[in-house]
Order: structure tokens, then C-alpha cells, then sequence
């Protein structure tokens, strides 16, 4: 990687710590959208190699662009009040066992009263109990989670198992999203944390889910309709998220609930906003890719390729950001943030 690469790496980085000893590292894609949040576990450290490390990534900040500092730091803000590293980072934390597991362990903290809230919904617009017993947060979470680890073990899903998981992961979402509508949230932030995790782990899903049902039905379908017949429906939820109703009630949240400045409620809103377009973008990319390989080996080959490359950015922006730092702890960074990195 060449110096003026490794500059702007480092440029676009911004690590903080929070009060679990956890920092954030903020990348910016090619559209500077602040894209990726890559989580870091430093329980570890003391506090003042942490504080070090901070001021270490906002010097490196300093010797970019001024006015993209003010906004980062901005961002910086509304994210350690808000966790939205759990967010903007779930496309990362939702694609390995070790990712999902942060994930894991604060959703199912929430999932006993997400699921209450579902059903005074249920309750609201008498839908009936049996008809839903399917699509309980937590259950979802589980299920999940075995995917991931099937997976893992290299027994993936059926084609029938994953559009299940799908369908049920969709389901759950159109629930919480039935939850705001119907201003039955009692804790606006847990559900609305839950809804963007859920987004996450449905986006990976749909894409396991189209390769696998391209692969294995594309030569019986030919060239038209390709995808499953559910897809369009699957896709709404994003069409949803990025509705005008959604989007005054993500600032109203900031300004009134959150106790955001006007310009802190811009970038909150603005980040999950942009977070519903980059997801559903990852979907329609991937059908693409997936048409135009038409290969199921090679197409797992372009994703390792993938994983490399930001294997190798992040590796290399530890190490100089973090430079200076005791060997070890840099290792132990290093090896926590790239368990987190796989072929999405």
C-alpha cells in the first residue's frame, strides 16, 4: 500500500472508545458516507493508553480535510450517545459468528420487551396470536445465529431453510416498523436499534438466499424472473425505511427524544438514511454480480478477494494509527477487528 493510500486511511479513520472499552473505527467509502463502523473489543486497556489512542486518530484526522473533521467529530458524538456503531457497522458484525456475537449479546438483552411491544401491536390490530408464535425476535436471533454457524461448519442452509429465515426476518421487521407507526414504542431507541440490526442480518440473508436460488433454478427459469417470487415484496421494507413519514420521525426522535443539536440530528438522520440505501444497494449489486459470474465458485472467490482487500485496509490502518503502542495490544486489536471481516 503506497504512503498516499496509507494517508488516507488514515484520514478516514476515527477511533473512541466508550465506556465498555470499545472503539469504533468510522471508514468512509468512495462517497465519504461514513460506511463502516469496525468494532474493536480494548477491555483491556487502561484508560490512558485508550485516551492515546483517541487523540492519536484525531491528530491523524487534523492532517485531512477541515470541514469533513467537524463532521466526523459530529458523528462521533451522536454515535456514543446513540451506539450507532452497533448500526452503521451490522452488514460487518452480521456476516461472522465472532461479529454477530456483539450483536447477539445486546439484542438479546432487548428481546424480552421487543417482543411485548409486538404484542401489544397484536393486540392493537387483533391480530391473532397463533398466526404470528413464528416471528419472535428472539427466536429470529437464534435462528440466525445457526445459519451463521452452519455456515461456518460448511453446512449451509437449504434453499428452503433460507427463504424461511427470510421470510421470517422480514416479517419481524414490518412488526417493529408496526410499532413506530402505531406509537406503541415505550423505548423508541431499542426499537429502532432493533430495527436496523434486523435490516442487517435480512440483507446478508437475501443475499445468501439469491445465490443460492439463482444457482440452483436459473437454467429451468432462463432469463426472465430470475429471482424468487417473494423478492419484490422483500425489497419493500427498504422502500419503507426510506419514507418520508420514516424520515420525520428519525428527526423528531433526535431532536426531541435523543436531545440532538439541529446539525447532530442532520447526521443522525442522514447516517441511517444513507445505511437503508448502501443495504439495499448491497443486494441489487450482488444480483448483478451474481448474473454476470453466473458461477457459484468463482463468485465465492470475487467475495474472498473482497474480504482481503479490507482485511489488508484495516490491518494497515491499525497499525499506524495505533502506532507506538505496546506490540501485543496492537496485535490483540488487530486479530479482534479482522475476526469481525468475511465475504458478505
Amino acid at each position: 500500500m503506497s504512503e498516499v493510500a496509507i494517508a488516507q486511511v488514515i484520514a478516514d479513520l476515527l477511533p473512541y472508545a466508550n465506556k465498555d472499552g470499545v472503539i469504533e473505527i468510522v471508514m468512509r467509502g468512495v462517497k465519504k458516507r461514513f460506511s463502516s463502523f469496525q468494532k474493536v473489543a480494548l477491555a483491556d486497556l487502561k484508560h490512558g493508553e485508550t485516551k492515546e489512542l483517541m487523540e492519536k486518530a484525531i491528530h491523524a484526522l487534523n492532517q485531512g480535510q477541515q470541514g469533513s473533521v467537524k463532521n466526523m467529530k459530529i458523528l462521533q458524538n451522536v454515535a456514543q450517545m446513540q451506539n450507532l456503531g452497533l448500526v452503521l457497522n451490522g452488514l460487518n458484525l452480521c456476516a461472522t459468528c465472532a461479529g454477530f456475537a456483539i450483536m447477539f449479546a445486546k439484542l438479546d438483552k432487548m428481546s424480552a420487551e421487543i417482543n411485548h411491544q409486538i404484542s401489544r401491536l397484536q393486540a392493537t390490530i387483533k391480530q391473532g396470536h397463533d398466526v404470528q408464535t413464528g416471528f419472535e425476535f428472539n427466536k429470529v436471533l437464534a435462528d440466525y445465529q445457526d445459519m451463521l454457524d452452519s455456515r461456518r461448519r460448511q453446512q449451509p442452509y437449504s434453499e428452503a431453510q433460507m427463504r424461511d429465515l427470510v421470510d421470517r426476518e422480514y416479517n419481524v421487521l414490518i412488526l417493529l416498523i408496526s410499532v413506530l407507526q402505531n406509537d406503541l414504542a415505550s423505548n423508541k431507541k431499542m426499537i429502532l436499534d432493533s430495527i436496523f440490526s434486523m435490516l442487517a442480518m435480512l440483507t446478508i440473508s437475501l443475499r445468501y438466499f439469491d445465490e443460492q436460488y439463482y444457482f440452483n433454478n436459473h437454467e429451468v427459469l432462463g432469463d426472465s424472473d430470475v429471482w424468487h417470487s417473494s423478492h419484490t415484496k422483500w425489497m419493500n421494507v427498504y422502500d419503507i425505511l426510506s419514507a418520508t413519514w420514516f424520515v420525520e420521525l428519525l428527526q423528531d426522535y433526535g431532536i426531541f427524544e435523543a436531545g440532538f443539536s439541529t446539525m447532530e440530528t442532520d447526521v443522525y438522520y442522514n447516517a441511517l438514511i444513507e445505511q437503508v440505501d448502501d443495504l439495499r444497494q448491497e443486494i441489487e449489486d450482488n444480483q448483478v454480480l451474481i448474473i454476470t459470474v453466473a458461477d457459484p465458485e468463482l463468485l465465492r472467490t470475487l467475495h474472498d478477494v473482497t474480504t482481503r482487500d479490507v482485511r489488508e485496509t484495516i490491518g494497515a490502518a491499525i497499525d499506524i494509527a495505533f502506532a507506538g503502542i505496546d506490540e501485543e495490544t496492537v496485535a490483540e486489536v488487530r486479530k479482534n477487528a479482522l475476526a469481525q471481516v468475511a465475504a458478505v
